[in-house]
């Protein structure tokens, strides 16, 4: 990462980043498996200019990002599943990203941020080789594309001396094409992930977070995100069932909200007593698409309503720390995506010490 800035008003950044994962595969029972070594290596080069105007008040940032694929892929087996006939060997290609980003100040409580980017998204080594028991390899899945807009206002607002209100709304635009999802395979147990053709998705998001004196803090945030599937016409010219459909197996609205307070100098100087709760909210999903089988007996992961608590003691200037933490305390049932249900009520504990 480098950094130039060239003076109060303009500036610079010269980012790159590469990831390589391999994938050995054999098998010591079956003689008759072929072994292979595949891999996926990514490159990530960014440009960024930005500038700064009106001490601060207004920001702008543009951007252009260069992704490099290149997967080396040596599988031949299962090739009608996995696709390794079509992309056989070592390939190299490049997506171009770019965007603008602007945000102006008017005052302390309101600001505006709009930000337009194109982007990409190179598959990463699980959604392309799977991992070799429950998800299958896909390794003929392709980047995903979108056109994303954004439009948020924010602020911080003092209504009193040691009183801070913060707030941001943002609300947003995705155009992608070659969505990448999961599909369930239920009656092998397995699934894979393969690319929708094109998906829209609309939301909008908020947040609000309250402090006084830096004891007692508030803060609660909500998630709208309307993911609906665009593809019209399967391969076949047939229309499709599930055009407009929601796109299954993703949260569409969840929230969440937590309070805590802090005590200071309580038993001795230079100490912090932090007592903590949150509280999650996810609403229920379906787990496949809405226009297959009967609506009111499709498998759904259903809503759910997690809270938490959680205590932390610091003393000699942070120095010495101890928290614990009791996640789902009402041990109410959980689940993951997939409908797998999670763990229920758990405890934690943890200690830390800065020795410099």
């Amino acid at each position: 990462n480098l950094d130039y800035r060239l003076n109060g008003h303009h500036g610079f950044n010269l980012n790159y980043h590469m990831s390589r994962t391999g994938n050995d595969r054999y098998d010591d029972l079956d003689q008759s498996f072929e072994p292979s070594n595949d891999a996926v290596t990514k490159h990530i080069i960014g440009l960024t200019y930005s500038q700064s105007f009106l001490d601060g008040k207004m920001q702008n940032v543009f951007f252009a990002k260069d992704y490099v694929n290149h997967p080396d892929i040596r599988q031949t087996d299962q090739s009608a599943v996995t696709g390794s006939d079509k992309v056989q060997g070592s390939a190299t290609k490049n997506y171009l990203g770019y965007g603008v980003g602007l945000r102006y100040i008017f005052f302390d409580p309101l600001a505006v941020k709009v930000s337009f980017e194109h982007s990409v998204r190179l598959p990463i080594a699980r959604e392309l080789l799977g991992n070799g028991t429950t998800v299958y390899a896909n390794v003929a899945l392709e980047p995903e594309k979108s056109n994303n807009v954004n439009l948020a206002l924010f602020g911080t607002w003092h209504p009193a001396g040691r009183h801070t209100v913060y707030y941001e709304a943002n609300g947003f635009l995705r155009y992608v094409d070659n969505y990448i999802q999961t599909s369930v395979i239920e009656k092998e147990g397995m699934m894979q992930y393969v690319n929708d053709p094109a998906v829209h998705i609309k939301g909008v998001e908020g947040e609000v977070r309250y402090d006084w004196d830096g004891r007692l803090q508030f803060m609660a945030n909500v998630s709208y995100q309307d993911a609906r599937d665009q593809q019209k016409y399967k391969e076949d010219g047939k229309p499709s069932a599930t055009y407009d459909n929601h796109v299954p197996n993703r949260p569409w609205l969840f929230g969440s909200a937590e309070a805590s307070y802090t005590f200071r100098n309580l038993l001795q100087q230079d100490n912090k007593l932090r007592l903590g709760c949150t509280f999650q909210w996810v609403h229920w999903y379906f787990l496949t698409w809405e226009a297959y089988g009967n609506r009111d007996t499709k498998a759904r992961i259903p809503s759910q309503h997690i809270c938490n608590a959680n205590v932390t003691y610091s003393w000699k200037h942070d120095r010495y720390n101890i928290a614990l933490e009791c996640s789902n305390f009402l041990d109410e049932t959980a689940y993951d995506n997939y409908k797998l249900q999670k763990p229920g009520r758990a405890f934690f504990a943890k200690f830390r010490v800065f020795i410099n």
